[in-house]
């Protein structure tokens, strides 16, 4: 065998595996972990992660209060994502109350964080209509109108679009109650749901007072609004009429501009 370092007089090293070097844990991103204490709602679900770096790879273990974690002490249990260093608890409830700490070793060291959770039994109250929703509109003849109501309820709400009309030449009833003609209902899927109510091609006829008429088990909350309709008016003198309408609706405007 042909030793080509020996032909020319010298000796060649022997090349070494490289080996990568050993590091204790430490976090990944710990600016993502400074939120310590996390209060949330019955029912909701809880993550908490603790992403880390070493070499070897290290362990993570969960500890409660103190003592390991173990999915049977918790009612549903819960998940442990490994390759993303998470745990998860879906649908808390106030037992979970606590201090989790997750603790991250190799042989070379370890690092450990807590987290604090909070959770917040629910309140059941009637709905709460996010104010100046749904707000006055104004429109022209033909063209289509939006009414908007934002509904915030537990337990879940169930809604109604109503228009105030007259019988008998009278807007109340005998019982002391607006006469009203129900345009649409339905259920709320989230506590953040926007409903909303759309006019098409609307007419003279549809002028007039729109009520959001939300409820649940505990009781009920309504706002109202105004749809005023214009006739239709072509080019320039449609825009000059629009504009004087505005400024003489704020007064303040109009004397600036002297319209």
């Amino acid at each position: 065998l042909f030793n080509y370092g020996s032909a020319i007089g010298f000796s060649l090293p022997q090349l070494q595996p490289l080996h990568e070097e050993s590091m204790a844990p430490q976090w990944a991103h710990p600016e993502k972990m400074e939120k310590k204490l996390h209060a949330v709602p019955a029912s909701k679900t809880v993550k908490f992660r603790c992403q880390a770096s070493g070499n070897p790879t290290p362990t993570l273990k969960w500890y409660k209060n103190g003592k390991e974690f173990k999915r049977d002490h918790r009612i549903g249990g819960f998940k442990v994502r490994d390759h993303v260093w998470t745990i998860i608890m879906e649908s808390v409830v106030p037992s979970d109350k606590g201090n989790y700490t997750c603790v991250v070793e190799n042989q070379y060291g370890s690092i450990n964080h807590t987290y604090q959770l909070d959770v917040v039994e629910r309140s059941p109250h009637r709905p709460i209509l996010q104010a100046g929703l749904p707000a006055n509109r104004t429109a022209v003849v033909g063209s289509d109108v939006e009414f908007e109501c934002k509904v915030f309820s537990d337990p879940q709400p169930h809604i109604q679009w109503l228009k105030h009309i007259e019988l008998n030449g009278s807007r109340v009833g005998p019982d002391g109650l607006p006469y009203v003609r129900v345009l649409k209902h339905s259920g709320v899927n989230s506590s953040d749901e926007m409903e909303v109510l759309q006019l098409r091609n609307v007419s003279f006829d549809d002028a007039g007072e729109y009520t959001c008429l939300a409820g649940n088990s505990i009781g009920f909350s309504h706002h109202s609004a105004w749809l005023t309709v214009f006739e239709g008016i072509s080019g320039s003198v449609s825009l000059l009429f629009f504009f004087r309408y505005f400024l003489f609706s704020n007064s303040s405007l109009a004397v600036h501009l002297h319209i």
